[in-house]
């Protein structure tokens, strides 16, 4: 890409590491991701002058067997309507949210006080557990 002076390269990191304060019980995931978003800034600084385009995409839920969501709807794209937004927007910013509803999520995260995101955020990862953990001791007593 050097050579040639023309490339991209597209990191995809997560709104757990960027948009919202604090990601309470999937402190490795966010940190990685955040890990990822300062590794892909740093060099898109150090290879814009030669032509190549380091991205970093910042999804938000993106309905995955991961994320444990079978159906998308309009916060939560499918798989391929996410991998659209997402080649629209290579070359553009080096940080982004492809997906436009997503940028509408990040504009509220950031417009409420860290102390309330961090609340809701800690309750929905904790009924997420105890989800997990009820299929879990179902699975086990079958």
């Amino acid at each position: 890409m050097v050579e040639r002076k023309k490339g991209a390269i597209v990191n995809i990191g997560s709104g757990a590491a960027i948009v919202i304060p604090s990601d309470p019980l999937y402190a490795v995931y966010a940190a990685t991701k955040a890990y990822i978003d300062q590794f892909s800034r740093c060099l898109h600084v150090e290879y814009k002058k030669s032509g190549i385009d380091v991205q970093c995409q910042v999804p938000l839920y993106v309905a995955t067997k991961m994320a444990s969501i079978r159906r998308s709807s309009f916060f939560v794209p499918s798989t391929d309507g996410y991998a659209r937004a997402a080649l629209r927007w290579i070359g553009y910013e080096p940080r982004c949210t492809p997906y436009w509803p997503h940028t509408l999520l990040w504009g509220l995260a950031c417009s409420l006080p860290e102390s309330v995101v961090d609340a809701w955020r800690l309750r929905f990862c904790l009924r997420i557990r105890k989800r997990g953990q009820l299929k879990d001791s179902s699975r086990k007593q079958e």
